[in-house]
């Protein structure tokens, strides 16, 4: 993704989302999480989002908007899906949707309930959804502590250009310390999960809380 096809877009440094609106498009404006919850839903979208941070390392954008949109960059999303593979089930999530994270949905529940798979599945979606929220507005001030005074103020209190930012982080990739392996093994601990195979790892349903 080019950094011309971010320039209007700017980040929350409250919530780690972004706000703005792609080239071309005019009619729909992207607000940050902190801003969403009065829109109404945005013809031919399943979210209100045209870009996003990869939910991971938050150093690359994304696309958005539709419930198969993965929630990171193509390295990251590799990551997480060799380590669910290795671990047989999907401990942390790939995206929205329950098949992408193999969960099939076989014949209704009884007396009107969810079929348990589909419950178990809504139930660590949400758990790991407030997981989330909390550890990428943390990951986010992670990075822009190291960036330092290295990043230009953005264009308006509490938000900062996208394209400055992945112009100051663009030389992280592969970072000891901050780059997308780290991050991945940072988001494994904040998740309370096993860093490696075997064992007993929490399930997805229960990342930390602390």
């Amino acid at each position: 993704m080019s950094l011309e096809s971010v320039d209007n877009f700017t980040i929350c440094r409250s919530c780690g989302a972004l706000a703005g609106l792609p080239r071309g498009r005019r009619r729909y404006r992207q607000a940050c999480r902190c801003d969403r919850a009065e829109q109404e839903r945005w013809p031919g979208f399943d979210f209100n989002e045209h870009l996003d941070l990869c939910w991971c390392c938050g150093l690359e954008p994304i696309p958005s908007g539709s419930k198969w949109s993965s929630f990171y960059c193509a390295d990251c999303r590799e990551r997480v899906r060799d380590y669910n593979e290795a671990w047989g089930r999907a401990l942390v999530y790939l995206g929205r949707h329950s098949l992408m994270n193999d969960v099939v949905v076989r014949g209704p529940g009884t007396s009107g309930t969810l079929p348990p798979a589909l419950a178990g599945f809504l139930g660590g979606m949400t758990a790991f959804y407030d997981a989330m929220d909390r550890w990428r507005p943390s990951r986010l001030q992670t990075v822009l502590a190291a960036l330092g005074p290295a990043l230009p103020a953005g264009p308006e209190a509490g938000a900062l250009r996208l394209a400055d930012y992945l112009a100051a982080t663009a030389a992280l990739t592969d970072h000891p310390a901050l780059g997308k392996r780290a991050a991945f093994a940072a988001l494994l601990g904040f998740l309370r999960l096993s860093p490696a195979t075997g064992g007993d790892a929490t399930a997805v349903g229960s990342p930390s809380r602390g």
